[in-house]
This record gives C-alpha cells, structure tokens and sequence, in this order.
C-alpha cells in the first residue's frame, strides 16, 4: 500500500511539468520548423535552383502535417513523464552536475546518443516499412510526398512512439546530463525540418568526397519520399550504403541538383 501512495504522489508531482514538458518540445518544433518555412516558401532565398521536387506541396498538406505533429508532441510528452516517474526508482541513468562526469564525457556522450539514434533509426525505419506495419504506423509520414518542414513531426501516435523511445533507451545504457538531452533534442530537430523542406542546401563537392558523402543529404530523404524503397538513413548514409539500400539514382541526382545555377531555374521559369 505504501508503494502505491508513493507512486501516487510521485505521479501528483509530475502533473504541473506537463504543460512545461508539452511547450518546449512544441516550441521547438514550430521554431525551426517556422523559420524553415518562412525561409525556403515565403522569402525569395538562394536556393531556389536547388528545389528537389517540380510539384509543391498544397496548403491542406500543411494543416494536416501540423496537426499530426501535435499529435506526436503529446506522445513525446507522455514517454518523457513515464521516464521521470521511473526515474525515480532508480531505472535511469541520468545525473544533474556536469563535474561528476565532466566535459568531455558530456559531449562524448552526446555523438553517442545521435550515433545510436542514427543505427536505431535506420533499421526501425526498415521495419516501419514491412507489409506488417506501414499502414498502421508508418503510412501517415508518407502521405506527404512532398515533403515540407512541417513533415518534420507529421507521424502517426505509433510511429511517434518509435521515435520517442531513443530517448529512454539511451538513459538505461549509459549515464546522461540533460544538457546532453537538449542538445540531442535540438540537433534533431533541425536536421529532421531541413531534411523535409524540400531544398538542397548542401554543397556539390560534398558527394564526391569519401567521408562526406556519408552525411545525409536533404536530396536523399526526399527521394525517400517519393520511392519508399530507398535511402531509410536519418544523419548519415553509412547504413544504406553498408546493407545496399541508397537508391542507384541518388549520387547522380545529387550531383545535377547541386550543379544547377540559379539563371538557368528562372531561363526554365520564363519558359514555363
């Protein structure tokens, strides 16, 4: 009985941190994922030769993306209120002073948690794509073809969840500083809008180069949009180029994207 009381009062506690817990993640999103679109669909910026998709996305697409991304917020929220409740019983391993670990731990542990990200993300996003599960978990993503900003955060409540849980696995395998967390959190969210707006901003030497061409391009996870077979990566290509998986136009597309200049897009534009 006293076990429940405990519980009881530790689930009281947690209660006024929804709110807060619930805005910084909202807030976030619609930060980055508003400056993206104000910079790559309102102003007339220096990518334009570098659109990716001819088409563009309608504004009923952006509702529904914006509307899903609520969604996902909530479920964000709901899995970082069950890790601070056990947290309390010792499940996790977080820690408050930076001294105790220091710096350099702090920011190691940080590439480590996007580097597992990165592992976990690949095969989950593989398996999201299986007959079993992608209608019920992964379909809503995909329903934008074109991607936009807002596809940042536009997943089903499964597929949220999925996501979600990068964050409680990495805490149960080694010791983590929320500022670690934050700045996860914050990388994250930046690369995911980027990687949704629909531009290529990436330099062209950057896929020629051996070790660069291994960070993931805007191009690559649009093309995934609009093939589904290929390019399941999220930060890099390493997993896709390891088990066959980088779509064979990929390098090539890349490369004619990033070559464009920008009088022969407004030449096609006077054309058309």
């Amino acid at each position: 009985m006293c076990f429940h009381k405990q519980l009881f009062q530790y689930m009281m506690d947690l209660v006024p941190q929804i709110p807060i817990i619930f805005l910084i993640d909202f807030l976030r999103y619609f930060l980055f994922a508003g400056i993206a679109f104000l910079v790559f669909y309102i102003w007339k910026h220096p990518f334009q030769s570098r659109k990716i998709q001819e088409k563009n996305a309608k504004p009923s697409q952006f509702r529904k993306e914006f509307l899903y991304s609520v969604s996902s917020v909530i479920v964000y929220t709901s899995v970082t209120l069950i890790v601070f409740l056990f947290r309390k019983y010792g499940y996790f391993k977080f820690y408050e002073r930076i001294e105790d670990y220091g710096w350099g731990y702090l920011i190691l542990s940080t590439i480590m948690i996007l580097g597992i990200q990165d592992f976990y993300f690949y095969w989950t996003h593989r398996l999201m794509h299986t007959r079993l599960f992608y209608k019920t978990v992964h379909k809503v993503h995909h329903d934008s073809v074109t991607p936009s900003p807002w596809t940042a955060y536009s997943f089903s409540p499964w597929e949220a969840l999925v996501h979600s849980l990068i964050m409680p696995i990495v805490a149960l395998l080694f010791p983590v500083h929320p500022l670690a967390l934050m700045i996860f959190m914050t990388f994250q969210i930046i690369r995911n809008v980027l990687g949704h707006s629909g531009y290529e901003i990436f330099p062209s030497w950057m896929g020629t180069n051996k070790i660069l061409k291994l960070v993931n391009s805007n191009t690559n996870h649009d093309m995934h949009h609009q093939s589904f077979r290929y390019n399941y990566g999220l930060y890099s290509t390493v997993w896709d180029y390891l088990f066959g998986t980088v779509h064979p136009e990929y390098e090539k597309t890349f490369a004619e994207l990033t070559s464009k200049k920008p009088e022969q897009t407004n030449l096609q534009e006077s054309i058309t």
